[in-house]
């Protein structure tokens, strides 16, 4: 039996802007109550705090950093304190930059780690010991297809696919944990009309993804039956194939 959304309390890291803000809009869409996660953001949280009213739910934002631990924990209490609870934790935020292989410094793989990968952790653990039925981690079409000039993104999303498989088994029964990888979506301003054809060229369905694909998918693992359990859904068009 699926989870019945409405009414449930969500909390959407890095929900102020792109991606997350999408997921968010479209879980409000479904009835939900929604914490808007940020950590500099604060206008477009707010803005998107509105627009969450506007689709129907309850709304609150919270702002952490989640390089932290601490900040990853305040995430998921800042939601039980705005909200009243949690009933599902969305691993959205994520630090994306170009790191070529003789640039990279320490300071570039401790943030992809600690943002990407560490934070998912230690908010699922948060959001588990709150009583949170639902977690969906956001991977990437990089932890198949690594990309060279992102090697600690790249590997930062591998262990995605890794943690999630992991709490899968940790977490269950009371608390279910999957992943939807997108593929490229929302691309760059400063991208070369030229790459922008060739990735669309390079993926089966002929374009580049839109953040409603990655929101929707979302949206089907948070009202999925609790026996999808440790999943990883590629919305990547079938680039990763």
């Amino acid at each position: 039996m699926g989870m019945d959304i409405q009414d449930a309390d969500v909390l959407v890291t890095g929900s102020a802007v792109r991606v997350g803000r999408e997921i968010a809009l479209t879980l409000a869409d479904e009835g939900a109550n929604v914490a808007v996660h940020y950590r500099t953001s604060d206008e477009a949280a707010d803005e998107t705090a509105d627009d969450v009213r506007e689709h129907g739910g309850e709304a609150t934002t919270v702002r952490s950093d989640l390089s932290t631990v601490e900040g990853a924990r305040a995430a998921v209490d800042g939601t039980v304190d705005g909200l009243g609870g949690i009933d599902v934790l969305v691993n959205s935020a994520s630090v994306f930059g170009e790191t070529p292989v003789e640039d990279v410094t320490e300071d570039d793989w401790e943030t992809n780690m600690n943002v990407n990968l560490r934070a998912p952790f230690f908010a699922s653990q948060r959001a588990a010991e709150h009583g949170a039925e639902k977690v969906v981690n956001i991977g990437g079409v990089a932890a198949k297809r690594p990309f060279p000039s992102f090697v600690p993104y790249s590997v930062s999303k591998a262990g995605i696919v890794s943690l999630t498989k992991a709490l899968a088994k940790a977490l269950a029964p009371e608390t279910t944990v999957n992943a939807v990888s997108p593929g490229t979506v929302l691309s760059p301003p400063d991208r070369p009309d030229e790459e922008e054809r060739r990735i669309a060229e390079d993926t089966p369905v002929g374009r580049i993804g839109e953040p409603g694909d990655i929101a929707d998918t979302v949206a089907f693992v948070v009202e999925s039956s609790e026996f999808l359990n440790g999943a990883v859904i590629d919305v990547d068009g079938g680039r990763s194939l």
